[in-house]
């Protein structure tokens, strides 16, 4: 059924410093703006699955807001994976006649399955929005209806939200528009800087830290952690909007990962770098792994812990709990957990050849589970996994921040920034 679905009766750290400074060497942070709101919709791999079509004519009301509503609901849905965005210059109905309603067959005749509708109207310092949702084969009445009084400048937050419901509706499990992505990334000779941008690739913001070289953010207890390097040469852990370290270690924080009600951290101290694990304020920590070099921690749902070791001194795998997870790749690490449909995935990058790319698998799973996103598309790193499962961000070499669906399809590039340790909020 379309999209799995459509509603019943619907038919880190370092591995060696050079590790944590980034892969050989990260390009600077580019200061340019993202693609904006025009993408173009590029599959790769072998998926069969349908979109649904859907069409976006303008409000009524405000030409202004309605031309930012269409850009966003068009971006976000595009950038889904779910949906096929209809071209406006096809649309055959009578948009005036219409109204904020909608004549079904009118639709169905340029393929449209679902239309967005609504108003746009300016309230002094604020705009009422109102979004509603037609599936054209249910008629003429919308099957969702939201509306929002917000301030001038939070018309695109509003539409995140609601397009987060319509994914809700069709799917069960509501989106990840309108959230906010983490990384480090080079803002000049041996230094660093933690970064923020929406999960659209629009806002890159750099994030206020007290050291100049700010690595491994991580999400945490109220906000944004890092390791932050002090004048005497050692690495504490701080919090953003926080000028004193919230953790100070004997040895290197390099890292750090918040989830099941715990905190894991990277100690490094005399040449090895281990895990300990503890509460969320760094009390009774106790130390997990045994020597070599153990990094890049996450948290998976059910509170397993992925990390990075050489094992003593062979090549970097990701572990789950202790055992070895991965399968792929000659030199692996950055393991993140996504919630895939069918399943939970620990997604990773993995160096095959002289590239990086990134890899799917069962974290219990053996080499057979093992799945390869991308492949000759250049070098591809640091994957971060949306809330909602269904999208990974990367970084690739193709020139920026890339977006694609958990099975490798659907690849754009959303933002011309490169970074490293991509942490989605």
């Amino acid at each position: 059924m379309r999209l799995g679905l459509l509603r019943r009766g619907l038919g880190q750290g370092l591995l060696g410093l050079a590790a944590l400074t980034g892969l050989a060497s990260v390009p600077a942070i580019a200061q340019t703006p993202s693609e904006g709101a025009a993408t173009t919709v590029v599959v790769s791999g072998g998926g069969n699955r349908s979109l649904f079509k859907i069409a976006l004519p303008k409000l009524l009301g405000d030409d202004a807001t309605s031309a930012s509503v269409v850009a966003t609901e068009s971006r976000d849905l595009t950038l889904s994976s779910l949906f096929q965005v209809l071209d406006p210059a096809s649309f055959t109905a009578n948009l005036a006649a219409e109204g904020s309603g909608i004549d079904p067959a009118s639709w169905r005749n340029v393929g449209a399955e679902g239309v967005v509708k609504g108003s746009a109207f300016p309230r002094g310092s604020t705009v009422h929005l109102e979004l509603n949702l037609f599936v054209v084969s249910r008629g003429a009445d919308a099957v969702l209806k939201k509306s929002y009084d917000v301030p001038v400048g939070g018309v695109r937050g509003a539409v995140h939200q609601f397009d987060n419901e319509v994914v809700k509706w069709l799917t069960g499990t509501a989106g990840s528009f309108g959230t906010d992505l983490v990384f480090s990334a080079t803002t000049g000779r041996g230094q660093k800087g933690i970064f923020e941008v929406g999960s659209d690739g629009e806002g890159v913001t750099r994030l206020q830290t007290v050291s100049n070289v700010a690595l491994a953010p991580a999400i945490g207890p109220g906000g944004v952690y890092y390791s932050g390097g002090l004048p005497d040469g050692r690495y504490a852990l701080f919090k953003v909007g926080n000028p004193v370290a919230v953790l100070q270690q004997a040895g290197l924080i390099f890292g750090v990962a918040f989830g099941a009600g715990k905190m894991a951290l990277v100690v490094s101290q005399g040449g090895q770098s281990d895990i300990y694990v503890g509460n969320p304020d760094g009390t009774a920590m106790s130390k997990i792994t045994q020597g070599g070099l153990n990094t890049h921690p996450a948290f998976g749902p059910a509170g397993q812990l992925a990390y990075v070791s050489n094992g003593g001194g062979g090549n970097p795998q990701i572990y789950v709990d202790g055992k070895r997870a991965s399968w792929s790749g000659t030199y692996n690490m950055a393991p993140t957990w996504c919630n895939d449909p069918e399943g939970t995935k620990l997604v990773y990058m993995g160096r095959a050849g002289a590239t990086w790319d990134i890899f799917s698998g069962d974290p219990g799973g053996g080499q057979a589970s093992m799945k390869r996103l991308t492949q000759d598309q250049g070098s591809n790193t640091y994957p971060a996994c949306s809330p909602d499962g269904r999208s990974v961000a990367f970084f690739s070499s193709r020139g920026g921040l890339y977006l694609m669906n958990n099975q490798g399809q659907n690849q754009q590039k959303i933002a011309s920034v490169n970074g490293e340790s991509l942490r989605w909020q």
